[in-house]
C-alpha cells in the first residue's frame, strides 16, 4: 500500500506539472547553401555550374586539367614573295580544323613571318597577307572568323639570320599557336580506379 501511495503521488506530481518550451528560432539563410553539382563546394562558392563528377576540383568548384602534351601548332611555309598556300599543307590545315572544331574553346593566333629580303613595310603587309591566307582556308574548312586572330612580324621574328635561300625559304612562314586550350580533367581516385601497370 505504502508503494501504491508513493507511486501515486508522482503520478499526480508528474502530471500536474507541464512541460512548455518555446520553439526555436529560425535562422536566415543568407546564402545558398545547396549543392546541386554535388561537387562539394556549395552554391555560393562555386564558380563552374555542372563539375563532372569524376574531376578533381580546386576550392571554387572547377575542375582541374592535364596538360596536352601533344603538339597542336600549325607552320605553313611560302615561297619568296607569295601568300598562296600550297596544296602541300592542306592535309594540316584539315588537321587543325578538325582539333579546333573538337576543342570550341579555343582559338588560333596566326602569325605571320618574312624572309629578310625587301623593306619592312613591305615585309610587314607580306607577313599579314600570310597569315590572312592562312585564315582563309580554316574559314573554308568551317572555322568562324571570331576565333583567328592575325599577328604579321614581317621580318622581326627571323630564325636564320644568314641570307642563303635555304634559311630564306625557314624564315618566310605562317605559324598557328592555339590559345585557351585546357586539356582533359583530371579525374579523382576512387576505390574502382584501375593503377596503370
Amino acid at each position: 500500500m505504502k508503494y501504491v501511495w508513493l507511486f501515486s503521488s508522482i503520478l499526480l506530481a508528474i502530471s500536474g506539472c507541464s512541460i512548455s518550451a518555446d520553439a526555436p528560432p529560425l535562422a536566415e539563410q543568407r546564402s545558398d547553401l545547396l549543392d546541386a553539382d554535388n561537387d562539394g563546394v556549395i552554391n555560393a562558392r562555386d564558380y563552374c555550374d555542372d563539375t563532372p563528377s569524376v574531376a578533381i576540383i580546386d576550392n571554387d568548384g572547377c575542375p582541374t586539367y592535364l596538360l596536352h602534351e601533344s603538339d597542336n601548332s600549325l607552320r605553313i611555309q611560302f615561297a619568296n614573295d607569295a601568300a598562296i598556300v600550297e596544296p602541300a599543307y592542306l592535309e594540316a590545315l584539315d588537321k587543325m580544323a578538325e582539333f579546333l572544331n573538337l576543342y570550341p574553346e579555343t582559338s588560333l593566333e596566326l602569325q605571320g613571318h618574312t624572309s629578310s629580303i625587301g623593306s619592312n613595310d613591305y615585309n610587314s603587309d607580306l607577313s599579314i597577307r600570310r597569315a590572312e591566307a592562312v585564315k582563309a582556308q580554316l574559314i573554308e574548312r568551317g572555322i568562324d572568323a571570331s576565333r583567328l586572330t592575325i599577328l604579321g612580324l614581317g621580318e622581326g621574328d627571323l630564325m636564320l639570320a644568314d641570307s642563303t635561300e635555304t634559311t630564306q625559304l625557314v624564315n618566310r612562314r605562317v605559324v598557328g599557336r592555339v590559345k585557351g586550350l585546357k586539356g582533359d580533367i583530371k579525374e579523382a581516385w576512387t576505390i574502382f580506379t584501375r593503377r596503370e601497370q
